[in-house]
């Protein structure tokens, strides 16, 4: 979901995340920091970047054909203030990104991520949450985690913390796609379906970009166990989608998007729903202090 806008293309051309090629110099569970290839099994490989130190581990997980880059821009744009999510995260926990199959490379040219082993698209959200278990195993991760998720991610984490649930220990909801969305969108969800899938970049064509099925995935959210009793947030943008006025898919994303951010609040009981005002979609570019602020507001949450 993330970069279906060309509009969030120009805004984060030139943040390019690190090479997969970068020396490791600490193993993934940590301490130190760790940049580099893990493997996952059946010939696979996922690119991982970690640093800092302490629990809960926090994952940062990207939105739809995003990489892990976003949590980390050197040069944040303004008005954002402070470091990157990821590195003011470290200053507290052990917090990784990592790169999910077919994403994206911001930079010039921009570029599919060569760093995780391509796989046959599309996919559902369950292939991608059976990726990340596998990952969070083979890296020797600290669970239970905290997961802080990005538009489409959170459909992912959602998944992730109803099949996995003795493994994530708390969630944020960034401007997070809610698994009610396609419905709320009415005769307009195909077309909407069709945009996220193909988002208008030069890499559309391609075989291995980054596509899922995302009602085969709501489907898999159905049938999934209820979320787990765990601290969660949600913070949501203010700003609407640069969406044409003229297209007809405007009006109807214009109002169900925000309404259904309740749909992620009431999850769980007393969840703070905290809006990033004047923010754009990529709230974790605009604000990153604000949304890392918002992760160690769920950690102090959780239940010694």
């Amino acid at each position: 979901m993330s970069s279906v806008l060309t509009v969030g293309l120009a805004l984060l051309a030139g943040c390019a995340g690190g090479s997969a090629s970068s020396a490791a110099t600490a193993t993934p569970g940590g301490p130190g920091r760790f940049q580099g290839q893990v493997d996952i099994g059946d010939g696979r490989k996922l690119y991982l970047s970690c640093s800092g130190r302490g629990t809960p581990t926090v994952i940062l997980e990207s939105g739809y054909h995003d990489s892990s880059g976003l949590w980390s821009v050197d040069e944040p744009t303004p008005p954002a203030v402070g470091p990157s999510v990821q590195d003011r995260l470290a200053e507290h926990v052990r917090v990784c990104s990592y790169d999910r199959p077919g994403t994206l490379v911001y930079g010039t040219p921009l570029a599919l991520t060569t760093r995780s082993t391509p796989v046959p698209q599309p996919r559902t959200a369950g292939a991608a949450v059976r990726d990340l278990h596998a990952l969070v195993g083979a890296a020797k991760l600290t669970t239970p985690v905290v997961i802080v998720a990005h538009s489409f991610g959170g459909l992912l984490t959602q998944l992730y913390a109803q099949t996995y649930p003795k493994e994530v220990a708390g969630v944020v909801f960034v401007d997070a796609f809610p698994a009610t969305l396609p419905q709320a969108m009415g005769d307009q969800w195909p077309a909407y379906q069709q945009l996220l899938a193909r988002p208008g970049t030069a890499l559309d064509a391609d075989p291995a970009f980054e596509r899922f099925d995302v009602d085969a995935s709501v489907a898999e959210i159905k049938a999934a166990p209820a979320f787990p009793p765990i601290p969660i947030a949600v913070l949501s943008k203010t700003e609407p989608f640069p969406v044409p006025p003229t297209n007809p898919i405007a009006p109807v994303l214009l109002t169900a998007w925000p309404a259904r951010q309740q749909d992620l609040v009431d999850l769980r009981p007393g969840t703070p729903h905290l809006l990033a005002t004047g923010s754009d979609h990529y709230v974790q570019v605009s604000n990153p202090d604000l949304v890392a602020d918002t992760a160690l507001l769920v950690i102090g949450r959780i239940a010694p």
